[in-house]
């Protein structure tokens, strides 16, 4: 009898299984396109089964059964869960690994759990390389059937740098879904962010492909340790093999996404979080599909600052932070709504390796959170008060350059604005809930005293 079953062996599901299949467990995969199960069946052995059918993969793993499905997203899952609940029997364990959406999760759970089935919502980061290797894991759901799935799930896991596997118990109930959700966010915000990085370093410094990925690799060395900015320098550098050019320069403008974006923005609206940057990068991907292309680019005819690189690492430094940090906000409102309890050190070291936002800062957000638990807004915790304080000039001063460039920051200047607000007292929103009660009689509170006060507001004659 197998120790645990994969259905889905499209390139994350065959590399999950594989790479389970490497740690020592024995592995049966099944899938209903039978030559996504051919090509398991190449690298079958005695731990490593190819199965045809849902009563020959069902009946081939040893009970209580645990079952990851890697599977596209949606109604492809519930139509999964639909056949396997008639199969399998109260205890067994079932592990959504999609990018499913935290609502469906949820709905899963409780309809699962009538049936005695264990449901396991479990984010995966990493993409094909990281299935195979090692990707970052984010299972939320039942907590002893996660003790019961979580040797398996660690021996997979990418780990730290100290050696701990980037997978924990994220929550209760749909949780791991969302923390995944949120990563994702985050994702979409430091990759628009270094796409307006490099739109200043070409437009404004006139900095070439090679010198521009130089200057990545550089400050991946530095303070900008992290695997969007590797990619990005090695991005820069690769040779078209259709032209004598570069690849980037051949690469339509046009970004496209998948959707949990959108989910964490509309979520985000419904808990009332200040996912500025977040939105703009999401909105950033719709307009690289809606601009009418009328127009021209911008060009630079001034001259480039001198400090003009080294302000363009510590802006991004501290836009990079200011995407940890409405992630993990937005992760505080959640957890308060839906009454999770969520371990936010325990997040930021999921997120460590294996995923595609790990980066260095991670283990001081790990760090403050450690020391403080109840963090509201990350820049609270010592480090990142002492990053604003010490990058803000900097930021300020990119965004500034660019407007005057004709560039757009969506991103940049959206983390500077959320700098200069989240702690400022004398924002002013006293005119606008001054207008609500001018137009609408909705009431306001005053700075000076306790209650609900309106006002018969007048117009002279």
């Amino acid at each position: 009898m197998e120790q645990f079953g994969v259905i889905g062996l499209a390139v994350m599901g065959k590399n999950l299984a594989l790479n389970i299949h490497s740690r020592g467990y024995s592995v049966a995969g099944f899938s209903i396109d039978k030559p996504e199960v051919d090509a398991l069946a190449k690298y079958q052995d005695d731990k490593l089964k190819p199965t045809y059918t849902w009563e020959e993969f069902v009946n081939s793993l040893e009970k209580p059964r645990k079952i990851l499905i890697m599977i596209k997203a949606g109604k492809p899952v519930d139509m999964t869960l639909d056949k396997l609940k008639d199969l399998l029997e109260p205890g067994d364990i079932v592990i959504d690994g999609g990018n499913s959406n935290f609502h469906d999760t949820q709905r899963r759970f409780e309809e699962l759990g009538k049936y005695g089935i264990h449901f396991i919502g479990m984010g995966v980061s990493g993409g094909e390389e990281g299935a195979l290797h090692g990707p970052a894991l984010m299972p939320g759901g039942d907590k002893e059937a996660f003790e019961k799935v979580r040797p398996i799930l660690e021996a997979i896991a990418a780990k730290t740098e100290d050696g701990r596997p980037c997978v924990s118990y994220i929550g209760p109930e749909s949780s791991g879904h969302y923390v995944k959700m949120v990563h994702n966010g985050i994702e979409y915000a430091i990759m628009q962010e270094v796409s307006e990085v490099y739109d200043l370093l070409r437009t404004v410094s006139g900095k070439s492909n090679e010198e521009m990925s130089e200057i990545f690799g550089k400050w991946y060395q530095g303070d900008l340790h992290a695997y969007l900015i590797e990619i990005t320098s090695k991005v820069l550098q690769q040779k078209d093999d259709l032209t004598s050019d570069y690849v980037i320069d051949h690469i339509l403008n046009v970004a496209s996404y998948k959707g949990t974006g959108n989910w964490m923005l509309e979520d985000g609206v419904a808990l009332g979080a200040p996912i500025s940057v977040i939105a703009e990068a999401v909105i950033g991907r719709f307009m690289s599909k809606q601009t009418t292309r009328e127009g021209s680019a911008p060009k630079f005819d001034g001259q480039a600052p001198a400090d003009l690189v080294e302000n363009l690492e510590k802006a991004l430094n501290l836009a990079q932070a200011v995407a940890y940090a409405q992630g993990f906000q937005q992760l505080t409102m959640a957890a308060e709504a839906y009454k999770w309890e969520l371990r936010y050190q325990s997040i930021a070291q999921n997120w460590e390796a294996g995923c595609i936002i790990r980066s260095n800062m991670l283990q001081d957000i790990e760090k403050a959170y450690d020391e403080n638990g109840k963090l509201q807004v990350l820049f609270q915790a010592p480090y990142f008060k002492s990053l604003m304080e010490k990058n803000l000039p900097a930021l300020r001063a990119v965004v500034k350059l660019a407007a005057d460039a004709g560039i757009p920051t969506p991103t940049l200047s959206a983390s500077l604005n959320y700098l200069e607000s989240i702690f400022n007292p004398n924002l002013p929103a006293n005119m606008i809930q001054g207008q609500r009660d001018y137009f609408g009689a909705h009431t306001y509170y005053r700075n000076d005293r306790e209650g609900v006060f309106h006002t018969e507001w007048y117009e002279e004659k």
